[in-house]
């Protein structure tokens, strides 16, 4: 199968499995949607791409898709302000799960191997409705600053293929069937909610550290 047909296969099977969520998180925008319990208790056995200082007290997890329109309004807008008010002070970390499609969670993870994931991450979400294929990461790669060689390489190898299949299936575990989803120490937020309500959350939480 080409490189084109897979990753189109690939939006028609992410559209069957979250295309629902993503409505959903459109239709949440102007409120949370919180679960205050404890953390999930599944075991997470494919750790996501992880931001900030990994001992940092409060743990933030999201679960995105580069093709999901809400989760590049949160990537553009709000993490932003998370990253600059908890993380590069070593108050949050966050590790992240790409959700299906499967092709860009893989390129991600060859652009982390270059120590280059926010920078693509930003460029994939800034020029979303661009992404149609495999040649179209390839190039996103090259303008992002990455090393098209060596991208090119570890992106054809699939080496991350079992990863990333991994990280859906834990993430349905964990009952995650909307973009974007997060786990601020296990309370789940869903959709890509306004800042106030992920700084009222994570201000609880790093109150319970002291």
């Amino acid at each position: 199968m080409s490189d084109k047909k897979i990753i189109i296969f690939s939006i028609i099977l992410s559209f069957l499995l979250i295309g629902g969520g993503w409505y959903y998180s459109a239709r949440t925008d102007n409120g949370s949607s919180a679960s205050p319990g404890p953390r999930a208790s599944i075991n997470i056995s494919e750790p996501g791409i992880l931001i900030g200082d990994p001992n940092a007290p409060v743990l933030m997890e999201e679960y995105t898709s580069f093709l999901c329109p809400a989760c590049a309004r949160f990537a553009l807008t709000t993490l932003p302000q998370i990253k600059n008010d908890y993380i590069k002070n070593g108050k949050v970390k966050m590790m992240i799960y790409v959700y299906p499609p499967y092709e860009p969670g893989q390129a991600a993870l060859c652009a982390l191997e270059q120590n280059k994931f926010a920078e693509y991450h930003d460029y994939l979400f800034d020029h979303q409705t661009q992404i149609t294929g495999g040649d179209n990461l390839k190039d996103m790669a090259i303008n992002a600053g990455l090393d098209s060689g060596q991208f090119n390489v570890c992106y054809d190898s699939d080496k991350y293929a079992d990863k990333v299949a991994k990280w859906y299936e834990e993430g349905n575990s964990r009952g995650v069937d909307a973009t974007p989803t997060f786990f601020i120490d296990g309370q789940k937020l869903i959709g890509a909610q306004p800042y106030n309500d992920f700084k009222k959350i994570i201000d609880e939480k790093l109150d319970q550290t002291q």
